[in-house]
């Protein structure tokens, strides 16, 4: 073989494997055509179910800060949601919550709880309360998380106290404002200052509770909506000392309720009568309910096992 026929062999052979490599390079142009179609068709199923993608993350997010608000026991409000959770889409609070109250019963065994509308406790607030042309309010805008799990699975046994800040304290906190609730919820809804004194002072918890004072958990519970202090002071121009008084809060209506003062009575009591059981219920302004549920359902038990006195269930 000549030296130029050696020479010109090895073009031959480059522009062989251009050729070769021309239809590879068109067949991953093709390849990648077809993939970049497939991701595009993708794209196009997501977002025709992005609208549902985003209400179900919104919902999620709405939940987590739920769990977050009753963690500290705060009150979570339809204000809060709006701001923190739905930003741009407050319109859309009605659907978001719609979905996260499903997701919650589901998945959590819980569900958000409208609180009851405060009262108007004094006098002056009534009258005012006439006066004014005000539309009544229809709801208070602020919920809490409330345990749907059957009752077998709520008795003390199952749910334990919060370990934070200590179980034991958790649960002396829980014990001490279930019997304050107990207390004025057993003195018509309304209790001095000076009598809720004598029966801290009985209980020996005038001073302290657990390792902090009694003022303090006393403020503690007026935060966290179990108790309302209403300070009433004497008229401008008139002598006389201002009166405090202690009435049941929102957040107690709701989480401790009738049911829950009548079983702590009742537990502490031990040993328990019908004779018992019906001043109980006087005491506690059911009686007249209660005839009127053995009229409806034959049995006297007309009472909903999350609602305080005065409340209507949804």
């Amino acid at each position: 073989m000549s030296a130029p026929q050696r020479r010109r062999r090895p073009q031959a052979e480059d522009e062989d494997s251009d050729e070769d490599a021309r239809p590879r390079q068109r067949q991953n142009r093709d390849n990648s055509d077809d993939e970049a179609e497939y991701e595009s068709g993708e794209d196009m199923d997501v977002d025709g179910n992005s609208g549902q993608h985003a209400d179900n993350q919104l919902a999620k997010k709405l939940i987590r800060y739920a769990i977050s608000c009753e963690y500290s026991r705060t009150a979570i409000r339809r204000d809060g949601i709006k701001e923190r959770v739905l930003g741009n889409q407050g319109r859309s609070f009605k659907r978001i919550f719609t979905i996260a109250q499903k997701q919650l019963r589901d998945v959590w065994g819980m569900e958000l709880r409208e609180l009851p509308i405060r009262e108007k406790m004094s006098l002056q607030e009534k009258r005012q309360a006439m006066k004014s042309n005000s539309q009544l309010k229809t709801g208070s805008g602020a919920y809490i998380l409330s345990s749907t799990l059957p009752e077998p699975y709520r008795s003390a046994s199952v749910l334990k106290p919060s370990k934070t800040p200590s179980a034991d304290d958790e649960a002396t906190y829980v014990a001490f404002y279930t019997m304050v609730v107990s207390l004025i919820w057993l003195n018509a809804g309304e209790l001095s200052d000076q009598k809720l004194k004598r029966y801290l002072m009985r209980l020996n918890a005038d001073q302290n509770v657990s390792n902090e004072k009694t003022e303090v958990t006393l403020k503690k519970m007026e935060r966290h909506g179990y108790v309302v202090r209403k300070v009433e002071r004497p008229p401008i121009g008139q002598d006389g000392e201002q009166t405090i008084r202690w009435h049941v809060g929102p957040r107690a209506k709701e989480e401790v309720g009738l049911d829950g003062v009548m079983g702590m009575v009742r537990e502490v009591y031990g040993e328990w009568s019908p004779d018992l059981e019906k001043k109980l219920r006087s005491n506690l302004g059911l009686k007249a309910r209660a005839a009127a549920g053995a009229v409806e359902d034959g049995d006297g038990a007309g009472e909903s096992s999350r609602m305080g006195a005065g409340d209507e269930e949804d």
